[in-house]
């Protein structure tokens, strides 16, 4: 057991006595897009706001583009979404 807990210290204090620093962040591949504007393309942005026309509620969409309500409204919203148009 003690050989486990020395092991684990030197993990934790490294080689060199100082403590080491563990980067949550993985450093490889490349990194994937997170915003919703970023990761749908125009084609998707434009299919949302169709299915949205077209009765789908947000709750539906936000599930099938994996996103939240409040980002499908906000999407919706910069496409000039809306069920019925206003009145002229």
């Amino acid at each position: 057991m003690s050989e486990l807990v020395s092991a684990v210290e030197r993990l934790r204090v490294g080689d060199a006595g100082e403590p080491v620093r563990v980067s949550v962040r993985s450093a490889e591949g490349p990194r994937v897009q997170q915003r919703a504007m970023d990761r749908l393309g125009e084609a998707d942005l434009c299919r949302l706001a169709s299915e949205f026309r077209a009765d789908a509620t947000k709750r539906e969409l936000a599930e099938r583009y994996a996103m939240s309500e409040s980002t499908v409204k906000r999407v919706l919203r910069k496409q000039g979404a809306r069920r019925n148009a206003p009145a002229a």
